[in-house]
């Protein structure tokens, strides 16, 4: 699995590939007639002055162009190496987006961002290896195995068996290198997953004085991440110290077994030198082989964790030949819409509406009803167990993507903002719009004005998540960037239920703006922010329980009117409490 997916990953620069090999193949071919020109200095050059400067030469004529075969195959290698990496990171990315929601549900970000920058970081180490080193060592390995068994047939036991205990001793401490990294990699996994989750919750460290423990907790679970690295680096070196071990006593029983022949005549000096020399050159790549375990362990399980992860598939595909819509109108049709997030439970069960263009229907109900449910699921987070969800008599699976988002827009209760500038944020919505156009909307959203107040203006940066900002500045920056999309259809999922009433009333004011002629889902729990609604729907486990405008449902008894009374005679108590404090009721 692991193997298939890395050649997938390179199989677009196969070409390159094999030009870079080529290139790296010459490299080290050249270096192999070295020790035979040794051989022959030695043997005749010594006293034959012609000879010696033809011969010195030659090994400067041969180091020359093997550092330019060597500048060439690392550069094509180099860029193999990082092209393929900047590709994997895009097609990982590209992936991530297709996604469902819920996968993000259950996926920790930390994680993902481990996968998308630690994992694919290791495979650069293993492609950089493989690419490189293998193949010139192996190719080495081969040539002077070869010269060797030419130059006396009676030591060739000798290299073999260094090559076959050099082999098992990779082999050895690859797989357990292997089963260490792939723990490792895990433990750091969850080590990001909740550092990114304790930098989010900052706020509710801080304020609860956790500062200390989240430090405590931080350590306790680096430290096993600490024990398998030094694990992983011992593994390392038993590895290297074997490889030394078994290189030594090759180099020693050459020598030893050499020198006799030397001494009885079966060999020259320079016979012995020129095979000591492709010995030790022999002994170099296959340690060199043998120490790239970690790394190729390392590069093995990031292959498998991004193959896992690209493994996963898309909850929700796009049609084969995809319609798109053409000045929307808006009308909307849910038909007997059933909807779980678990198989074996039902949020919602035989939902049927139908929304006229340009009516605004509002969703009320106890929490847990399926109200928010009905906006993913208008929005294609998730599809339908049953049923079908039509704008303008088309189902939206039958929609591309693109069609269905350009026409349907939301403001959410707590609206995201990227950390760029607040004309960057509003043009999110539409990339092409003009400054004229941004400004425009602001003024439409009531935010022209506290922008302008801004260092900067509209190019002042909002920080991460507008942190710059109020809630209800962020809010209405949102808005302004649904005005600019101008969508036919429009969902305000709770958007003002987490302001003060000043901020609330600024934003309801540009959400009035915002829903003139067109569709609009509004999903509150505040009843109060509902009474204009066209129509109001009244959930209730995932089933509507009534449905009117706001003084049928008060006539007709029921939930609605329970609800509505509560939250009447909670408003009335804070304001009694106001007057009480000697504030002035309004």
């Amino acid at each position: 699995m692991g193997l298939r997916r890395f050649f997938e990953f390179i199989r677009p620069y196969i070409g390159l590939c094999m030009l870079s090999g080529i290139a790296l193949l010459i490299f080290a071919a050249l270096g192999i007639p070295l020790p035979w020109f040794l051989q022959i200095i030695i043997d005749r050059g010594l006293d034959n002055r012609g000879l010696m400067i033809l011969l010195l030469l030659g090994i400067i004529m041969t180091y020359c162009l093997r550092e330019i075969f060597f500048y060439v195959s690392h550069f094509l290698f180099y860029y193999t190496g990082n092209r393929t990496l900047f590709g994997v990171r895009i097609k990982l990315f590209k992936h991530l987006q297709n996604l469902s929601l819920r996968f993000y549900q259950e996926y920790r970000t930390g994680k993902l961002i481990s996968n998308i920058l630690t994992d694919v970081a290791s495979l650069n180490g293993m492609i950089s290896a493989v690419l490189s080193n293998v193949v010139i060592h192996l190719f080495t390995i081969i040539c002077i195995v070869i010269a060797l068994f030419i130059m006396n047939p009676n030591f060739f036991v000798l290299p073999l068996i260094v090559i076959i205990l050099q082999a098992l001793n990779f082999t050895y401490f690859r797989v357990r290198m292997r089963a260490e990294e792939k723990e490792l990699r895990e433990m750091m996994s969850e080590v990001s997953a909740n550092l990114a989750e304790t930098i989010n919750g900052i706020k509710v460290v801080k304020s609860f004085g956790k500062e200390h423990y989240e430090s405590l907790g931080f350590a306790h679970r680096l430290r096993p991440t600490f024990d398998k690295s030094m694990n992983l680096n011992m593994l390392s070196a038993k590895s290297w110290i074997c490889s030394e071990v078994i290189n030594i006593s090759g180099i020693v029983l050459l020598l030893w077994f050499g020198s006799l022949d030397v001494t009885s005549g079966e060999m020259t000096i320079g016979q012995l030198v020129a095979y000591y020399t492709y010995f030790t050159m022999l002994t170099g790549p296959v340690s060199s082989l043998s120490s790239m375990a970690n790394v190729i362990s390392a590069g093995m399980v990031s292959v498998e964790r991004i193959g896992k992860l690209l493994d996963a598939v898309p909850e929700i595909k796009q049609a084969k030949n995809p319609r798109t819509l053409e000045n929307p109108s808006g009308r909307l049709e849910f038909d007997e819409v059933e909807f779980g997030y678990e198989s074996t439970k039902r949020v919602l069960r035989k939902f049927t509406l139908d929304v006229e263009s340009g009516k605004k229907v509002a969703l009320v109900g106890p929490s847990g009803s399926g109200k928010s449910t009905i906006a993913s699921l208008l929005m294609r987070f998730f599809d339908v167990s049953a049923g079908a969800i039509r704008i303008d008599g088309i189902d939206i699976r039958d929609l591309s993507t693109e069609s269905l988002r350009n026409t349907v827009g939301i403001v959410l209760q707590e609206s995201f903002l990227f950390s760029g500038t607040i004309e960057d944020n509003i043009r999110y919505s539409c990339a092409e719009a003009t400054h004229e156009q941004v400004v425009e909307a602001a003024k439409m959203a009531n935010a022209h004005d506290f922008i302008m107040e801004q260092t900067g203006g509209y190019q002042a940066i909002v920080g991460e998540n507008g942190a710059m900002l109020s809630g209800g500045q962020k809010q209405r920056i949102a808005i302004a960037r649904a005005i600019l999309k101008n969508p036919a259809v429009l969902i305000l999922d709770e958007a003002t239920s987490a302001l003060d009433t000043v901020a609330e009333a600024a934003v309801q004011e540009a959400l009035d703006t915002l829903m003139q002629n067109r569709t609009t889902v509004i999903i509150a729990h505040r009843l109060s922010t509902v009474r204009n609604a066209d129509l109001i729907v009244v959930l209730k486990d995932g089933k509507i329980a009534q449905q009117g405008s706001h003084s049928q449902l008060l006539q007709q008894g029921g939930i609605y009117r329970d609800l509505y009374t509560l939250q009447l005679r909670d408003a009335k108590g804070a304001r009694s409490d106001l007057f009480a404090m000697g504030e002035p009721e309004h």
